[in-house]
């Protein structure tokens, strides 16, 4: 996958994890979030997978919009993202730590950090 393309994929997958009431069947969200997958939020607490899933799950709309987002290849297997969020409250700056394993793109790691 070229890296236009990868950074397009990755866009999608990103928002649709922010936006998961968008998805008519929020299930199909669960295998984009590795085995592994740990969140550092905002708030300063840390999400496992299965909090994380109970979330997207459970989750209200919110209106939020990506800008910035690049993307950078760390291996063939392994890409960075990093992005803001805005919603009306604040802006947070993101990072994704994407892997490439079982034929997908799946999350390893995510971060948000609210702007000053």
């Amino acid at each position: 996958m070229k890296a236009s393309e990868l950074q397009d994929h990755l866009y999608t997958l990103e928002e649709r994890l922010l936006h998961p009431s968008r998805v008519k069947d929020r299930t199909t969200l669960i295998p984009l979030l590795a085995s592994d997958f740990q969140e550092y939020c905002s708030s300063g607490r840390i999400y496992n997978r299965q909090q994380t899933i109970d979330d997207l799950l459970a989750s209200t709309p919110r209106n939020a919009t990506i800008s910035h987002f690049y993307v950078t290849v760390l291996a063939p297997d392994a890409a960075l993202a990093t992005y803001h969020a805005t919603t009306a409250l604040h802006t947070s700056h993101r990072s994704s730590l994407w892997v490439f394993r079982d034929n997908r793109w799946q999350l390893l790691f995510h971060q948000g950090t609210i702007a000053s």
